[in-house]
């Protein structure tokens, strides 16, 4: 599992409270009661529990706001219970369905939505556990999920306290609002994730703040958006720590209940019969053995684990099974049996809705293909989104611009989809593409970032395409490319080779273009300067310098403040392959100043690419 740092925030109060279980038992009671009256789900338990992020009537009369009746779990450790009020609550992460316990080496607790762990230093995180090396779930409870997208996850940025905007930028460019002519709103309901009165309670309200905290929670995009090929009412799309769900019948987006379904890969329990070799081959699944030391059926496979704790005793009755000298449950009996029906009952009557929209939507999927056998389809016709009616900015680029490709080494005759991002809005009348290939009318949309422009190209020969994005038709802004290469599938086509006729008998090779692998950056990991600075750069892959003519490296700096005279292509002073050294420009060959401070990275382009970043800071003004 690779969680993601938590931010910097700062952290709200945290909250305590002594259980008062008669009241308790009487809030439940009504829910049981509402329940079988009105058929509510665990959404009423949500209005009558607690976790919310802010108090609610029922802790205003003295209710424990880290016990949720719905479930029977506590938030015990005060750092999570804090974090889950600053980030949402259940709204965001539903109820918890586990104590905190050991899982390889991290305190861990499972929440319907989510699984946050307690880092030694007193910090809270997500977790990182739909990722293939832990539980790739594709299909669940009648669902056809997407599956981790390769090209989409190699070409997102890593996600640093210092690289936020970019990562902001990456989602901006590939989580739509609108997605083949649904208001799927997947930007909307990432970027508000988490609400003023969430972070702040009554106190002044940050939003920039907002966006990096949703990041946190959700991590990139691993898939594009896609639609559940068995139920056309559904769309999804997959995110690092989180899968966002789109009913078309409804028009609700809200994240899938991924970390039950975790849960009950761990117990082995209640797994629909779609669940495939993919969830059953991994080492968390079907691991709870209560009877067991650690509470584990393979310890082996799962080191530095305990489960022993993890559940609750109404869970062990569900199993079966039950542990010498457990403890007495501290909510009595009957009072976790009906919260456990309730919230049974809920999850039994989601998974039957859930089947039955895929029972319709297979019927009426089939009908359609009846209907429209041997009729021949006609090619989509691609159209511009509509524009902003923003007020257009028309002082040229802003420095902030950044392009991104998906997929980043794409195959000839595939789709690629170039994207620009920038906070101030250019005419979309004006701007260019330029490249090898017509990139045709861009798409535009706003971001968290500001503004979003994507075109769609397909290669037709293998070869390095570089792209340049004009905001005005006669300023660049930025250069960037990606290297095409064979179709998937083919197979060399073999060439005669001629044979010298002041040889002769003599067969002389005919030299062929080999494709240029990507240059990357091993260190340093950050760099610091100013004008006339020089930087030594280790990596591989940067070609002969100091020339470079054959692959065209260069290196460039790029990001940087508003007005950043940025990308600045850098003076390669020597090196090789693997070793190079560059210089910043003296100020009179710059076209402004470079400002003091962080926000600017390091890169090197040739014909194989682009590298990785390395982030970059100015050390003296004026520079």
């Amino acid at each position: 599992m690779r969680p993601l740092r938590a931010g910097g925030s700062r952290l709200w109060r945290t909250v305590h409270g002594i259980g008062n279980w008669s009241l308790i038992v009487a809030v439940v009671s009504s829910l049981v009661v509402g329940t079988a009256l009105t058929g509510s789900t665990l959404v009423t338990a949500q209005t009558l529990g607690q976790g919310l992020g802010q108090p609610g009537p029922s802790q205003s009369l003295g209710q424990d706001p880290s016990f949720f009746p719905a479930t029977g779990y506590r938030i015990s450790a005060p750092a999570l219970l804090s974090y889950f009020q600053r980030h949402g609550g259940v709204r965001t992460f539903g109820f918890p369905v586990s104590n905190d316990f050991q899982l390889v080496g991290h305190r861990v607790q499972i929440f319907q939505r989510q699984v946050l762990e307690l880092k030694q230093d007193g910090t809270v995180a997500p977790v990182t556990f739909l990722d293939p090396a832990t539980v790739p779930i594709t299909h669940f409870d009648g669902l056809s999920l997407p599956a981790f997208d390769p090209d989409l996850v190699a070409a997102a940025p890593l996600v640093t306290p210092d690289t936020l905007d970019q990562g902001l930028s990456f989602v901006s460019a590939y989580v739509p609002d609108e997605w083949n002519g649904l208001p799927v709103n997947f930007q909307t309901t990432y970027l508000e994730t988490v609400k003023c009165s969430d972070a702040f309670g009554d106190q002044p309200c940050d939003p920039s703040q907002l966006a990096a905290m949703a990041l946190e929670l959700w991590g990139m995009p691993t898939s594009q958006p896609t639609a559940d090929p068995l139920n056309n009412d559904f769309v999804y799309q997959r995110f690092e720590r989180g899968i966002m769900h789109f009913s078309r019948a409804t028009g609700l987006t809200q994240g899938l209940l991924v970390g039950d379904w975790f849960k009950r890969v761990l117990l082995g329990m209640n797994l629909a019969p779609d669940v495939g070799q993919e969830v059953t081959g991994s080492r968390f699944y079907g691991q709870f053995a209560p009877a067991q030391p650690l509470g584990l059926a393979r310890p082996n496979d799962l080191p530095d684990t305990s489960l022993a704790q993890a559940f609750r005793g109404d869970t062990l009755q569900a199993a079966g099974q039950a542990m010498p000298g457990a403890p007495v449950p501290t909510v009595p009996t009957a009072l976790v049996e009906a919260a456990t029906s309730i919230a049974l009952t809920a999850t039994a009557q989601t998974t039957q809705i859930a089947l039955q929209a895929t029972e319709i939507a297979v019927t009426q999927t089939a009908v359609a293909l009846t209907q429209t056998a041997g009729v021949p389809t006609s090619p989509a016709v691609a159209t511009a989104a509509p524009v902003s009616d923003i007020p257009i900015d028309p002082s040229g680029c802003l420095g902030d611009e950044q392009m991104w490709f998906v997929p980043r080494r794409p195959n000839v005759g595939t789709h690629v989809e170039v994207s620009v991002t920038s906070r101030r809005h250019h005419d979309v009348r004006v701007l260019r593409l330029v490249g090898p290939i017509d990139s045709g009318v861009p798409t535009e949309r706003l971001g968290p970032l500001g503004f979003v422009w994507t075109w769609s190209v397909v290669p037709t020969v293998e070869a390095f395409h570089q792209w340049t994005f004009y905001a005005d038709g006669l300023r660049p802004c930025i250069t960037s490319g990606f290297n095409t290469f064979a179709p998937l599938g083919a197979t060399p086509t073999p060439t005669e080779t001629p044979i010298p006729t002041e040889t002769p008998g003599t067969l002389t090779a005919t030299p062929t273009s080999t494709p240029v692998p990507a240059p990357a950056i091993s260190s340093p990991g950050s760099a610091a300067g100013s004008c006339n600075s020089r930087i030594n750069l280790t990596g591989r892959n940067f070609g002969e310098t100091p020339n470079n003519s054959q692959i065209g490296t260069n290196a460039q700096l790029i990001g940087g403040p508003p007005n950043a005279p940025t990308p600045l292509l850098l003076t390669i002073i020597g090196g090789s392959s693997t070793f190079m050294t560059v210089q910043i420009p003296p100020s009179t060959q710059l076209s402004g100043p470079l400002a003091p401070g962080g926000g600017y990275s390091l890169i090197v382009v040739n014909n194989g690419g682009v590298s990785n970043e390395i982030p970059f800071t100015v050390t003296a003004p004026g520079c």
